[in-house]
């Protein structure tokens, strides 16, 4: 290895394959860059730099009557701006507008967001919460499907291999009619600062009835990857929406966030943080107050 990086710009998929086709060396793609400075520096720095940012196929936003079909090079910003995937998925959008600065969401993507697994990632649980699928073009120019759990592996590592790219995510719409969706975060400084909790809830809520029929929740930035918290969920699922539901629920955090870091330092604030959170999730997806008995939003 000579120190030398070097770099292309493909404008197409067959033309990556020929680029990486019997290359030797470490390989990096890049859309937005927003983390290429640090990763050259803490390295291994790559031979190859391929830049993605101006591929079309790989920019986009479809849906179906199943699904929403999203390009691993699509910035962020678009996905915070995108009406119509704020009316089927407001968990996503309400998560991409949170990223960073505008000037981080017009570069940043989401297929970067999912390679680079930080574990304060603020797309990360939406995307476990939603069951997406992943898509990648590996070296040997097959194209395989994953979960997600099976890509993001750990604090920023993956199961994508030397020269591997993911190039879509694919969203199953669950829940019909009945879905809603909410995200929220906590960081040092709102706008810019990574998540030091975040809280993804998908619900399938019968407004006629007033009863969650199902639900996922997942938390992000209390482990290496995003935590579904499976024991929440089975407070909300089939119950009306009240007041002791919402007291069950914020019970059911904290004791899901003492349950995952016992002992860390970070604990007890998380686990006044996560209530604070909670509370926010159900009035935001209800438009309706709770007020828990003996507890104030000020002690979050």
């Amino acid at each position: 290895m000579t120190g030398l990086v070097q770099s292309a710009t493909p404008g197409n998929l067959a033309e990556i394959g020929a680029l990486v086709d019997g290359f030797s060396g470490n390989i990096s793609y890049i859309a937005g860059g927003t983390d290429l400075v640090i990763a050259l520096e803490q390295g291994p720095r790559p031979d190859l730099i391929i830049d993605i940012s101006r591929m079309r196929a790989l920019n986009f936003i479809d849906a179906d009557v199943d699904a929403v079909h999203i390009g691993a090079a699509t910035p962020l910003s678009i996905l915070a701006e995108h009406r119509a995937l704020a009316a089927k998925l407001p968990v996503l959008t309400q998560a991409a507008e949170q990223v960073g600065s505008v000037q981080i969401r017009n570069r940043a993507t989401i297929g970067g967001n999912i390679a680079s697994a930080v574990p304060g990632g603020d797309l990360l649980p939406v995307l476990k919460c939603l069951d997406c699928r992943i898509e990648v073009l590996r070296r040997d120019k097959t194209t395989i499907t994953r979960a997600f759990d099976e890509v993001v592996t750990g604090s920023g590592e993956t199961s994508l291999g030397n020269g591997d790219m993911i190039t879509r995510i694919t969203i199953p719409l669950r829940f019909g009619a009945n879905r809603i969706s909410a995200f929220g975060k906590i960081g040092r400084r709102r706008e810019l600062a990574i998540a030091r909790l975040n809280l993804a809830l998908l619900a399938d809520y019968d407004s006629t009835a007033n009863r969650i029929n199902d639900v996922r929740i997942v938390a992000g930035a209390i482990g290496p990857v995003p935590l579904r918290l499976r024991s929440v969920e089975r407070q909300l699922r089939g119950r009306a929406v009240d007041q002791a539901l919402a007291d069950d629920f914020l019970q059911a955090l904290t004791a899901a966030v003492d349950t995952a870091i016992p002992g860390r330092i970070s604990q007890a604030y998380k686990r006044h943080a996560v209530m604070g959170l909670g509370l926010d999730l159900l009035q935001n997806l209800f438009a309706r107050e709770f007020t828990p008995a003996g507890w104030s939003k000020a002690q979050a």
